[in-house]
């Protein structure tokens, strides 16, 4: 690390000019019409933090003004649903790291390890959420940072006029949902889609929540006409038994043609739903819409019940792509927080490796009783096992296994037994959904 690096600096709304250069320097990626106003209303700026260039004089080229960011951090205050004792779900808090940004000047320097160490301890002085999670641009980098993979997400194309063959029950009661379409973009649908979002993740493992405070703001929703092109503008399906709105989707369709027939497509972005009726009406919908060719659907389960109502993962042109990255940041309130197999008592020490927050190293004593609640306390005694911290975080939803860190993240064990038996207490009976951009 380069001692001379400055220290890192809170954000206001003076910076956000440097800001947004920063971002557009870095992802080299311009959104025709987007405003100032739009990224303040899109950012917290209460967790934003920046790595100033050092000095300050502008350099050749440079306009006057304050000097460029080197690096640039903020978060989002979101939710995330995880097993619950006796077999339930449980939400807790989730500090979401998001545009995370080296300036090509500042690689190298030790400017993201200052911001990454910066944003870690931060959020374990305000207390607020036990662990952090984030999307990783680039795969290989946050592993080091003490982030382990913990959800998969899946892209399924789906050809139009698909037959989605369900169980005849599940077919029956898909039957009676109701579906409707609306613009995105109106303040009484997005107020809708929040609340439905809401109450899809209560009962979704893996799902994140978006803050209250971002319902009519938030980024992925943001219609921008000069961006779109000849896309139609956002709209939001949702589905309804009665008067109760039990899911939605986001989607958009974008004409083509193809020697004069109709090929478009749909993307749909974002589906949830409150339970599997409900996702297989919303489905038939969208594979069958008037002048379209297929329809991709975006950040399913890895076993979606999707994939194999359309015949498979061949038949819908599966892929998988790493999705959620869950850091535990306060790793006895984490442990604690979450919920265990039931009938599986449980009584080991894990000894704790994490160079970035210190306060997590060392051995925890996890004891969990027969209902699957647990309790973590430090302790002295020898260690059953030894993790990284990583490990855990990849474990957390119960989507992957800890007997899988062993050979990747170097899982040891010192008791005969001790991986196999804390695995299957930590795994869950589905895989986590993955979690919504951000």
């Amino acid at each position: 690390m380069t001692t001379s690096t400055p220290a890192l600096i809170d954000l206001t709304e003076q910076d956000l000019p440097r800001i947004r250069d920063l971002i557009e320097t870095v992802w080299f990626s311009v959104t025709p019409g987007k405003t100032l106003q739009h990224l303040d209303e899109e950012l917290d700026l209460r967790h934003a933090r920046a790595v100033p260039r050092p000095g300050g004089s502008p350099l050749p080229g440079e306009a006057a003004g304050a000097a460029p960011l080197l690096g640039l951090y903020s978060a989002f205050d979101l939710g995330l649903t995880i097993p619950a004792a006796r077999g339930g779900l449980t939400r807790v808090p989730m500090d979401g790291l998001t545009m995370v940004s080296v300036h090509p000047d500042g690689r190298r320097q030790g400017v993201l390890r200052r911001m990454m160490t910066d944003h870690l301890h931060r959020v374990h002085e305000r207390g607020e959420a036990a662990i952090a999670g984030l999307h990783a641009s680039e795969p290989a980098i946050y592993g080091r940072f003490g982030y382990g993979h913990a959800s998969a997400e899946a892209k399924l194309v789906v050809g139009r006029g698909t037959t989605l063959t369900a169980p005849p029950a599940l077919t029956a009661e898909a039957e009676q949902i109701r579906t409707h379409v609306v613009d995105l973009d109106t303040e009484e649908a997005l107020a809708a889609v929040h609340r439905t979002h809401l109450a899809c993740a209560a009962a979704t493992l893996g799902a994140v929540t978006r803050p209250a405070s971002m319902e009519q703001s938030w980024f992925a929703f943001r219609d921008h006409p000069e961006a779109r092109g000849g896309k139609e503008p956002s709209r939001v399906m949702f589905a309804r038994r009665g008067e109760e709105l039990t899911g939605y989707a986001v989607f958009r369709r974008e004409s083509k043609w193809d020697d004069a027939q109709p090929a478009g497509e749909v993307s749909v972005g974002e589906l949830a739903a409150v339970d599997q009726a409900s996702v297989l009406a919303l489905a038939r919908r969208l594979v069958d819409m008037d002048l379209t060719g297929r329809t991709v659907f975006w950040s399913r389960p890895a076993d979606d019940p999707l994939a194999w109502w359309a015949g498979g993962p061949r038949s819908s042109g599966m892929r998988v792509f790493d999705a959620l990255w869950i850091r535990l940041v306060d790793l006895p309130r984490a442990l604690s927080e979450r919920g265990y197999a039931e009938g599986a008592p449980l009584d080991l020490v894990l000894q704790v490796q994490d160079e970035v927050c210190p306060w997590n190293a060392g051995r925890w004593r996890l004891q969990v009783d027969a209902d699957g609640s647990a309790s973590v306390t430090s302790t002295d005694a020898d260690a059953d096992l030894v993790a990284p911290v990583a490990a855990l975080g990849a474990a957390y939803l119960g989507g992957r296994t800890l007997l899988a860190q062993v050979p990747t993240l170097g899982v040891q064990e010192q008791t005969p037994g001790a991986v196999r038996a804390l695995s299957r207490a930590m795994r869950a009976d589905l895989d986590p959904v993955p979690a919504i951009g951000f």
